[in-house]
């Protein structure tokens, strides 16, 4: 009777050593697939970070796990897969919500895409790997018309699955950054709606600050013609219909205002607007993400600006582009830049923004000055 009990006792280690194996390699075989997968998607150049890799680890551990010791003591067929589907969605959801797809960029695409759909590999693993071991065998035994599973034959052919399994693993590897491209679309087009391909160029050299050198007897010219008839008070330009209320938005921002009101007459409005969306989509052209911004620094200066200025700086005018709401100036030094994306310097956004004004200098659509002590373009509406 002892020795029975010893028996099963023994048995029973040894199975619960099987299932530790068992569960061991599920798990591996788990965390190679969606390590081979997300390779293919990433840069040559970059490598995956350490603490990523020991994440994935722990996921796929979890996972399998869960499937291994849980999952598969599901009796009914329809409860266990729709088990299977409900920890699938959580599963996804839990990854959003720990902040998992937010980390790492376009680069680790493929391993969003790989963890995410993780637990899919290890239940269907589960499901089919001791049904396809059994037919496996027996297809086997039948070909060679073995009597045993001591064979050697039938231990080689055995290993046959596992040799492929590591080729597959293999060759996955040696994919690695073959999609990485696809990954970088598929990022930019998370983060934007769309997707280019264009790449980064050198900038035309051109002496703005020599270009862009229209008199301000020029400027004050068109600013009487387009704009205001005379300056007025900060309580009348809240009212006044001929001008609009502009702020920080998608195209541009606007800094805090000390010395002038954020308003402008329509179409100089619209001139800002048109500069903002077209700093953007050049900035896109070459490869970057589409949220970078310029900065807006002096807009209306109403007759208190023009007082307040007056004490500060001898050099200021009463009579200012600035005062017809027909002009505004641009910081060439300060941008807003997007949290995701292909970021660009900020010579590269200085390049851009002093393109963007000379296209509309061109277009006869606005007068531009260079200021070198303001460190900003000094714009009117033509």
């Amino acid at each position: 009777m002892e020795n029975k009990e010893t028996n099963s006792a023994g048995n029973g280690r040894i199975e619960g050593k099987i299932r530790t194996i068992r569960f061991i390699l599920l798990s591996t075989v788990i965390y190679f697939i969606s390590d081979a997968i997300g390779r293919w998607f990433l840069p040559a150049q970059d490598p995956v970070p350490g603490m990523y890799s020991i994440l994935i680890w722990l996921l796929c551990f979890i996972t399998g796990a869960l499937q291994f010791f849980f999952w598969r003591k599901i009796s009914l067929k329809w409860l266990r897969w729709t088990v299977a589907i409900a920890y699938i969605i959580v599963f996804a959801i839990l990854l959003g919500w720990g902040g998992f797809y937010g980390y790492g960029g376009s680069s680790l695409i493929g391993f969003k895409f790989s963890v995410t759909i993780m637990p899919v590999w290890g239940f269907l693993i589960e499901a089919t790997f001791t049904s396809f071991l059994r037919w496996y065998g027996n297809l086997i035994k039948l070909i060679f018309h073995l009597e045993s599973i001591n064979s050697i034959v039938f231990m080689l052919f055995m290993l046959i699955p596992v040799a492929i399994t590591i080729l597959l693993f293999t060759g996955g590897y040696k994919l690695s950054g073959s999609l990485s491209q696809k990954g970088a679309d598929i990022q930019q087009y998370i983060d934007e709606g769309e997707v280019n391909h264009n790449t980064d160029h050198r900038e035309p050299v051109r002496q703005y600050d020599r270009l862009f050198n229209d008199l301000n007897e020029t400027q004050l010219e068109a600013a009487r013609l387009n704009g205001l008839k005379e300056p007025i008070t900060t309580e009348q330009a809240k009212t006044d219909r001929h001008l609009q209320l502009i702020g920080p938005n998608q195209y541009y921002d606007v800094e805090k205002l000390t010395h002038s009101v954020p308003y402008l007459v329509p179409k100089a409005a619209k001139l800002l607007e048109d500069m903002g969306k077209a700093f953007q989509d050049s900035l896109f052209n070459r490869g970057y993400n589409r949220g970078h911004r310029f900065t807006v620094t002096s807009v209306l200066r109403t007759e208190e600006n023009v007082r307040q200025l007056r004490k500060t700086n001898v050099n200021s005018t009463e009579n200012s582009c600035h005062c017809y709401g027909t002009t505004f100036d641009i910081s060439y030094f300060t941008y807003s830049t997007p949290d995701v994306g292909k970021v660009a310097s900020v010579d590269k956004m200085r390049q851009i923004l002093y393109q963007v004004a000379y296209d509309m200098q061109r277009q006869a659509r606005c007068y531009v000055k260079y200021e070198k002590q303001q460190t900003c373009l000094h714009i009117t509406v033509r």
